[in-house]
């Protein structure tokens, strides 16, 4: 049954244009991008200003096959360094498979300005089609955060607010998305966190997540929903050193089960200026 509703998941692809839209992998992986303690070289993907405030580089990689099927499959991977009071992301996704494809190259920086953090993201859109060749569009976000309290972080995350027209197919553009996030340390053990999600001809969408360390420095779970499909996501994590694995899934009332894994890599802790 999946299988015989690939064909109408790629159709609003080839009909609007919307190229890598807002990556699903995001919901999981970017749960801790409006926090100081549980970020990681994801979290600049669901708000750029969070690379304003990394103490450490971090490098990791993500894999999901939604509802199962190997046709849509996602890939991504990151990478974050910090650099004087501030930080530079880079990510590489790509999602389908030969027939039908998508990719991204993305680019970002983020400063922090003391209570405020700033950050944009330069991306490079491919997508391709069997029987119709190949296309590209450049889009941009840019993302603010601020700093509330010691426990409470709030921003906003624009995503190709203008432009992103693809390069043969001139009428057809990235779709817009704009969010607005906040997130909450309630303890070193505990961090909760909701954004609210408008993407452009699509309804609002609410992301709500929160992390629970169960064991310091060790084991930890992740669980969270987004309103748009009323699918919930858990997740289960261990660290060991310098590296961490995670194996998550995310649940569609009528599609099934999207099994996804995380690896990330760790470096040694920034000294304090």
């Amino acid at each position: 049954m999946k299988r015989l509703l690939l064909p109408f998941y790629f159709i609003p692809c080839l009909a609007v244009g919307q190229s890598v839209r807002y990556s699903p992998g995001t919901l999981y992986t970017g749960l801790g991008a409006y926090s100081q303690q549980f970020t990681q070289s994801f979290s600049f993907l669901a708000n750029q200003a969070a690379l304003g405030d990394i103490s450490r580089w971090s490098a990791g990689v993500y894999a999901e096959q939604k509802y199962g099927l190997k046709e849509l499959s996602l890939y991504m991977a990151t990478v974050a360094i910090p650099v004087n009071r501030g930080g530079i992301g880079m990510a590489m996704q790509y999602a389908g498979f030969s027939d039908f494809n998508e990719s991204q190259l993305a680019l970002a920086y983020g400063k922090d300005l003391g209570r405020v953090s700033l950050g944009i993201q330069c991306n490079y859109n491919m997508m391709q089609v069997a029987g119709y060749g190949n296309d590209a569009a450049i889009g941009f976000e840019v993302a603010s955060q601020w700093q509330v309290s010691s426990s409470l972080v709030t921003g906003f995350h624009l995503v190709n607010p203008v432009g992103g027209h693809f390069r043969n197919h001139w009428r057809e553009k990235l779709a817009a998305v704009v969010q607005f996030g906040a997130g909450y340390e309630v303890s070193k053990q505990l961090f909760i966190s909701t954004e609210i999600t408008k993407e452009e001809d699509r309804p609002v969408s609410v992301q709500a997540g929160l992390q629970y360390v169960v064991v310091p420095d060790r084991l930890f779970i992740r669980t969270g929903i987004t309103t748009a499909t009323t699918s919930p996501y858990a997740g289960l994590g261990w660290q060991w050193k310098n590296c961490r694995a995670d194996v998550c899934v995310r649940y569609h009332p009528q599609l099934g089960l999207t099994p996804g894994l995380l690896l990330l890599f760790y470096g040694k802790q920034k000294a304090a200026q």
